[in-house]
């Protein structure tokens, strides 16, 4: 970061220096001039005082002058370090978001290419739907922040395209009151969440899951819960692939929000609980 050079206090101390010598000699020729000439030896004798006190006072307005030059150089640090972390912070959302993309995007297009054989229109309808989903997703690029309306409307075509996926296998439910859509939260924030309850609630599953979505307000705060069928033993085993993390989202969120608390995760008679807090501003 810039700070001042010393060339620069040198100049205003010069810049003092003259300006006091240019003081003590002006006052000595307009007192002589309208004061009587009985008076001129005491302002020869005064002169040393006098020059003592307007250096001092120059000197004081230089200090003033270069301490009040520091401090503004030093807001204006202050203010390049806030710009430079917000850019630092924008880029890792960016990247953050990003990582959701092509996790999803490979495993629907696996789906695809295994539908072409066995059952060509329904790939083409998932084709349809992945190519609507990613059209929203690109409207959002530029959104960090949006309505729950819109974020439902976007996880609903998501939905439908897993549904293809894993067919009768999947079940889901969407409870939210029309008063609470808008809301605002994070775009793109639910999704990893249900594609994390859909990961783990079906793995090794033949038999119909259901994955619950409730939204709801209290005490400031959008309330969102993620729950789905949650076997620890079945959990336990190696899996493949990682997706996109509880992590990542933890991180996503306190880089929006500053806190480490707005999600939660437990477990309750093998039934896994995601909770989303997101607070809402004025």
């Amino acid at each position: 970061f810039y700070t001042p050079q010393p060339r620069e206090i040198w100049k205003v101390l010069i810049i003092g220096l003259i300006m006091g010598a240019i003081s003590i000699a002006l006052s000595r020729f307009l007192m002589s001039y309208f004061i009587q000439s009985t008076f001129t030896p005491l302002l020869d004798l005064t002169l040393p005082y006098r020059g003592i006190v307007n250096f001092l006072i120059l000197t004081s307005v230089a200090i003033i002058n270069i301490v009040w030059n520091i401090q503004e150089d030093n807001i204006n640090n202050i203010k390049r370090k806030q710009e430079s972390e917000n850019l630092l912070r924008e880029a890792e959302l960016y990247n953050l978001r990003q990582q959701l993309q092509p996790h999803f995007l490979f495993n629907s297009l696996n789906s695809i290419i295994a539908l072409i054989g066995a059952n060509p229109d329904e790939a083409r309808n998932m084709t349809f739907q992945l190519s609507d989903f990613l059209r929203g997703t690109l409207r959002k690029e530029n959104n960090q922040i949006i309505t729950l309306e819109e974020e439902l409307d976007h996880l609903l075509l998501y939905l439908d395209i897993e549904k293809v996926r894993f067919g009768h296998r999947l079940n889901t439910s969407i409870s939210s009151s029309e008063e609470i859509f808008n809301n605002r939260l994070p775009a793109m924030i639910i999704q990893p969440l249900v594609e994390n309850a859909i990961k783990h609630g079906l793995y090794n599953v033949t038999d119909q899951v259901e994955i619950k979505i409730k939204c709801h307000s209290n005490d400031g705060q959008l309330l969102i819960q993620i729950t789905n069928p949650f076997d620890t033993e079945e959990q336990s085993k190696p899996k493949k692939g990682t997706g996109f993390g509880l992590s990542s989202i933890q991180r996503r969120l306190y880089l929006l929000y500053g806190r480490n608390d707005l999600l939660e995760t437990q477990i309750q008679d093998n039934i896994f609980i995601s909770t989303l807090k997101i607070p809402q501003y004025d």
